[in-house]
């Protein structure tokens, strides 16, 4: 994990999440809401409202791709604040989670990408894992989470904006 920030301008809308006290989350860590039954834990989990790190993402024998494309239905945002996991599992804390803006992440792998190229969530496709940090172009807009915001070529980094249906009606970014 990179606990990087990641925002760079634009009204953030932030929300106030509850988030698990053993649960660790860095600054900069894509979030999702586990608002339904058998998100988490190979599909094995209850649903109980916390954001959690898209790495705790994982439907019931999924693959990367399918994981990527269920997280879309549930993502929320960016973390704009960081937590250990230190706690008992009755304890929580509120985080302030950026449901819009404009935000720097890393790549996975190194692409040219232009303005309104979309991206997806990315990790690793032995274990179905996702990154927390990272995301990576694609054509597919079923699994699309935002747009990149700006042209560069062979990019290990890049401005993008992210859509999350916890965005305002009529926000652009």
């Amino acid at each position: 994990m990179a606990n990087k920030q990641r925002w760079i301008t634009g009204n953030p809308n932030i929300k106030l999440m509850s988030v698990k006290s053993e649960v660790t989350v860095e600054l900069g860590d894509l979030m999702f809401l586990d608002e339904v039954d058998n998100l988490r834990a190979d599909g094995s989990s209850t649903a109980n409202n916390y954001a959690y790190p898209i790495e705790y993402f994982r439907i019931t024998g999924s693959s990367l791709e399918l994981n990527k494309r269920s997280l879309k239905n549930y993502f929320l945002g960016v973390a704009m604040d960081d937590k250990d996991g230190v706690g008992d599992e009755k304890n929580e804390q509120k985080l302030s989670i950026a449901t819009s803006g404009k935000f720097k992440f890393d790549l996975k792998p190194a692409k040219t990408v232009k303005t309104g190229y979309m991206f997806s969530s990315t990790g690793t496709t032995s274990a179905s894992d996702m990154y927390n940090q990272k995301v990576a172009y694609t054509t597919d807009s079923s699994i699309a989470i935002g747009y990149f915001a700006e042209y560069k070529t062979h990019a290990r980094e890049a401005e993008v904006y992210f859509r999350t249906k916890y965005v305002p009606i009529g926000t652009i970014s």
